[in-house]
């Protein structure tokens, strides 16, 4: 592993030399377009790559290059406002608050972020826990310091203390603070001291959060993007249920789309795999929001691979490049693969089919990080997908509903 250098000053270097897993956190990040910082909600940061404000695909995308260059080749917060004005002129866009600190909340959060998420891989590792087991919260050198935050300085817990899925750094915007690893002794020598046990934690009822942390601060940046355990959905992130026309009437006033190609439907029907791989559509297709997705055969591999898998989908396989370019709806949600426990942000399309005899077809195709790597069908006279259609909706916009 390559190791992180801190430096002090604001304008100088933050991490002189990034290291793999903090690289690896922000990459596999999914830009969401929001209107406002707390569209994605505590965990939803560490897999969505936001700028409050940044609608636009082509804005977010080259605030993401920006982002991505200042933690992977060491830019410092000057020279990323260099990319911050270029950007802001480009695209024309209006922002809150002023340049200085806008472009600095933008770089700092992120450098920390991805800094804390990374050093959480690495503390965590079962060869690093066979010898350390413990962590050790430091306070940083803020010029203002928060109070509470000083107060737990040198607090030493064992790595899987509950303490930590809430206090775990940053703990707020500007935080500086940071956490080590630590041994046994390390950890006896602070219970001596009155720091080896959990200070309290009481709940601020102003921000939901204990007392000390910034509103939608309090979780744990490194488990939200490395754990194994599931993510919930919450705060922005909904259900909306069925797909009632009182609820969105962006919809057409009749469900209509070409009739899927079924030359194949019979030859798939038989179990024919030759015919499943050709069924498929594969390419790169460019989406609503201005994002490349490629479709590979991998879809049907996965479809032949179990016989219970051959359901009747898969004669709507060739129409996923059409979901894909002309959806009715994009959300945006997690997914959690049951064999790794992994959870990935996922961006997910939903189309509706008329399929004759008044019957329709609601199709999804899911994507993580632009690589298209499911597909179901939802048949109903009126497809809700319940479950299904759930997440945060980013196409259409809202003052396109």
């Amino acid at each position: 592993m390559r190791s992180a250098m801190a430096i002090d000053p604001a304008l100088s270097i933050v991490f002189k030399l990034p290291f793999q897993e903090q690289e690896s956190f922000f990459k596999n990040k999914l830009n969401i377009p929001t209107a406002r910082w707390d569209d994605l909600w505590k965990g939803q940061h560490a897999r969505g790559f936001m700028i409050a404000g940044a609608m636009k695909a082509d804005l977010l995308a080259d605030f993401r290059t920006a982002v991505d260059k200042a933690i992977s080749d060491g830019v410092t917060l000057r020279d990323f406002r260099k990319d911050f004005d270029r950007i802001v002129a480009k695209h024309g866009w209006s922002y809150n608050g002023s340049r200085n600190w806008r472009s600095e909340v933008i770089y700092s959060t992120n450098i920390r972020t991805s800094y804390a998420a990374g050093r959480w891989a690495q503390l965590t590792d079962p060869d690093m826990l066979k010898f350390y087991g413990y962590l050790v919260y430091r306070h940083g050198d803020s010029i203002h310091p928060r109070p509470l935050h000083r107060s737990w300085d040198g607090t030493t817990l064992p790595a899987n203390d509950p303490w930590w899925d809430s206090h775990y750094v940053p703990n707020g915007w500007g935080c500086k603070c940071k956490v080590f690893a630590a041994g046994k002794d390390e950890w006896q020598a602070a219970r001596k001291n009155g720091k080896g046990e959990a200070p309290p934690s009481p709940i601020d009822p102003k921000t939901g959060e204990p007392v000390g942390i910034d509103k939608g601060w309090g979780y744990n940046v490194g488990k939200a993007a490395f754990g194994k355990s599931w993510i919930q959905e919450t705060g922005k992130f909904i259900e909306l249920g069925p797909w009632r026309r009182a609820e969105y009437p962006f919809l057409p006033k009749k469900l209509t789309g070409e009739r899927p190609p079924v030359e194949l439907g019979e030859r798939i029907r038989k179990g024919d795999v030759q015919a499943l791989r050709t069924a498929v559509p594969e390419g790169i297709y460019r989406d609503k929001m201005g994002d490349s997705v490629s479709v590979t055969t991998a879809i049907a591999d996965h479809i032949a691979g179990d016989e219970q898998r051959w359901d009747g989908r898969e004669q709507y396989l060739p129409l996923i490049p059409d979901i894909l370019e002309n959806p009715q709806e994009i959300w945006v949600g997690f997914m959690q693969f049951v064999d790794s426990g992994r959870v990935y942000l996922r961006r997910r399309y939903v189309k509706a089919y008329d399929v004759g005899k008044g019957r329709v077809a609601g199709i999804v195709a899911d994507t993580i990080k632009g690589q298209t790597i499911a597909f179901d069908v939802i048949r109903s006279e009126n497809p809700s997908g319940g479950r299904l259609r759930s997440g945060r909706l980013i196409y259409p916009e809202p003052e396109e509903r």
